[in-house]
């Protein structure tokens, strides 16, 4: 800080750099959150929404990863198994284990998404109210340097008097 903003401004080199360093991590930080909330938020609401399609496409590499789980365990019946009438009854049971497998996780994604889609609203709105906090703090500090300042004293002072004389010359 140059003499002559410290003679208008203030001088207070560590709460200019923390104002620095707290928007540079503010930055930082409300990028990132607001990314991954925006990809949270979308995972809960996709889940939530009931549209199958969404659900199947948000879900598909979990999907994905339980079918082929299921027909790797088919084709080792078949390559395996007896060839007597229990192996197509044992390769039905498969299917109906795998389609039973992923209704169960869509069934518990819906609750638990329910839930974290309201603690990421709940925490977000937290977080901007202390960063508005935190802003308001800094502004004030900084407002508080200034006031303490040379020239910001002195207009300070002049100001008073000056609305003291306007106040008696109108009668308050």
């Amino acid at each position: 800080m140059s003499f002559w903003s410290s003679l208008f401004g203030g001088s207070n080199p560590t709460l200019s750099s923390n104002i620095k360093n707290f928007g540079a991590i503010g930055s930082f930080a409300t990028n990132l959150g607001e990314s991954n909330l925006s990809k949270a938020s979308d995972f809960y609401s996709s889940i939530l929404s009931g549209n199958q399609s969404k659900i199947s496409q948000t879900l598909a590499p979990e999907v994905n990863a339980m079918q082929q789980q299921g027909q790797q365990q088919k084709e080792q019946l078949g390559q395996f198994g007896t060839r007597s009438g229990g192996t197509a009854s044992a390769a039905a049971g498969i299917g109906a284990s795998t389609r039973g497998n992923i209704s169960n996780m869509v069934a518990s994604l819906l609750g638990t998404s329910a839930s974290n889609l309201g603690s990421l609203g709940s925490s977000a709105l937290g977080q901007g109210m202390q960063a508005y906090g935190q802003q308001s703090t800094l502004s004030q500090e900084q407002t508080q340097g200034w006031s303490n300042s040379l020239f910001g004293g002195a207009i300070t002072g002049a100001a008073g008097i000056g609305l003291k004389a306007a106040g008696k010359a109108i009668g308050i």
